[in-house]
């Protein structure tokens, strides 16, 4: 993409999150054609919210299309989304009510920039493991178009996943140092309310081990910049997302290693 182009795109997303007023789509001349678009459309967003918005980065995000020759999407993790378990988190701030389960990773010290490619053995060592929630939420008008009906559309993936991978909000549990020990392939996981099971599953992500990306994203990084102690690795889900109520706590129950909670608030 052209910088006029990416420029159009990330001011577009900026507006939309300072005035609420959703997008009802990209024009046409700064559609993200590809995950580097998407990945400069989402660089120029966080450049501007850093610089005159004041968001501070506590993580970061990766994604994959699962397709040759495209590159893994990247976007931050802004501090202000980031809630630890049991949370409630404003309705005002991620209205969309999506939410899924997850394992992240939390760094324990630094991974810095450096020429030599991080080793897997190098990152498990660094990281600890975090039952957690995602809520999914899109600056896009979902009146028109749902998010997962733009994340299926293949002519639409990647203009939702600019809009900083489908990022609201994030919940984290304590993490754990023992997480090697656990077969996440085998893992039940449990997504209830106190009146339903709204998911269940054994096993699930899209890598068999949510860890694997995370030496992926380590090796991304480390050419822009590194990764720093406290910064969230977020990799995927176990199930993808569901809709659930406000007021209502969502808990998801990954058995035999740890619980996140959140709580939608009005």
């Amino acid at each position: 993409m052209e910088p006029a182009a990416i420029h159009q795109a990330a001011q577009l997303f900026v507006n939309a999150r300072r005035t609420g007023k959703s997008i009802p789509e990209l024009p046409e001349a700064c559609r993200p054609a590809n995950t580097a678009d998407v990945n400069a459309i989402v660089d120029a967003v966080t450049d501007q919210l850093t610089k005159q918005a004041g968001e501070t980065i506590g993580g970061w995000k990766i994604g994959f299309v699962y397709s040759p020759r495209q590159k893994p999407m990247i976007c931050p993790l802004f501090n202000s989304r980031l809630f630890r378990s049991p949370a409630r988190v404003p309705l005002s701030l991620t209205p969309s009510l999506r939410i899924e389960p997850e394992i992240s990773f939390r760094l324990r010290r630094d991974l810095p920039a450096r020429a030599a490619p991080y080793r897997a053995a190098e990152v498990a060592d660094a990281i600890v493991a975090c039952p957690s929630l995602e809520i999914i939420d899109t600056r896009f008008d979902t009146g028109r178009r749902t998010i997962r009906q733009m994340l299926d559309n293949p002519k639409s993936k990647l203009e939702a996943m600019a809009d900083h991978n489908t990022t609201g909000a994030y919940v984290t549990a304590a993490g754990r140092d023992d997480w090697q020990d656990f077969d996440f392939a085998a893992m039940r996981m449990v997504m209830r309310t106190s009146k339903r099971v709204i998911v269940e599953s054994i096993g699930g992500h899209a890598f068999v081990d949510p860890f694997l990306p995370c030496v992926v994203l380590a090796n991304e990084m480390r050419h822009r910049g590194g990764m720093r102690a406290g910064e969230l690795l977020v990799t995927g889900s176990f199930s993808g997302f569901f809709e659930v109520e406000p007021d209502e706590p969502v808990t998801a129950d990954f058995v035999g290693f740890g619980t996140a909670e959140a709580t939608f608030t009005s």
